[in-house]
């Protein structure tokens, strides 16, 4: 995959080398890391929502769900349908 396409992209870890995906994604969701990782400060100087840290997410959240996100409050909701 090389363009999200505006999903919000959604991993157990990120390393530098997911970067060129951020650009496509509308929103970073993340189930390891910190603020302060490689990943969340690019996000961030990127202006993309993002959120780390997420215990669980993903064995909660699988490909096709949708989800709300606010990076500023670190939230995140699985919406039902």
């Amino acid at each position: 995959i090389s363009d999200l396409g505006g999903e919000i992209l959604v991993a157990e870890r990120t390393d530098p080398g997911w970067i060129f995906l951020y650009p496509s994604a509308s929103g970073i969701l993340v189930e390891r890391g910190s603020p302060l990782s490689h990943s969340a400060i690019v996000a961030r100087e990127m202006g993309k929502p993002i959120v780390v840290n997420i215990p669980h997410l993903t064995s909660r959240i699988k490909s096709g769900d949708e989800v709300e996100m606010d990076g500023g409050r670190g939230t995140v909701r699985l919406i039902t349908l």
